[in-house]
């Protein structure tokens, strides 16, 4: 079709029906689009994973070709102290074979890095008093004072007339 010149008058618009094979076509492509989102989101999650681990990776290997002077020592008595709850929790249930080891390397990881847990301990706090403070909001239902509502208007008469937000 010429683009410049005026279209000749006697030309109609003619609808256009799809076909047995565009109308496939599409029914294909609305079906696997969101297949073909989740994969691209997966993609993009993973791929950034394995970024942030071989980077992750890079940065420990930088830190132990070189560690501190007293990193060995914290180690250590980070590891037999996870070792020790390991033995003491040897004949117990299963919660008592978690907790042992993993509270006291805690234990040990707080005296050899007391100022790191510290600041760990008042993250942890703040968020877990947040998630409860956002669940004592979500359960108590808010239930307005009707001598303090105020709807704008200026008779109590009218107020049927006027929006109002809860």
């Amino acid at each position: 079709l010429p683009i410049y010149t005026v279209p000749p008058l006697q030309s109609k618009y003619v609808e256009e029906h799809p076909g047995y094979l565009q109308m496939g076509f599409a029914s294909i492509r609305t079906t696997t689009s969101c297949y073909i989102g989740w994969c691209k989101s997966t993609y993009v999650l993973v791929k950034n994973g394995i970024m942030d681990t071989v980077q992750f990776g890079k940065d420990t290997y930088v830190y132990l070709k070189n560690p501190p002077r007293d990193f060995l020592p914290k180690l250590g008595v980070i590891t037999i102290s996870g070792l020790v709850g390991l033995v003491s929790a040897r004949k117990g249930p299963r919660f008592k074979k978690i907790a042992y080891p993993l509270g006291l390397a805690t234990v040990g990881a707080t005296v050899c890095y007391p100022v790191q847990s510290v600041i760990i301990a008042k993250v942890s706090f703040f968020f877990i008093h947040v998630e409860n403070s956002r669940k004592k909001l979500c359960t108590t239902p808010f239930m307005p004072d009707p001598k303090l509502m105020d709807h704008g208007q200026s008779c109590p008469e009218d107020e049927d007339m006027y929006s109002t937000r809860s």
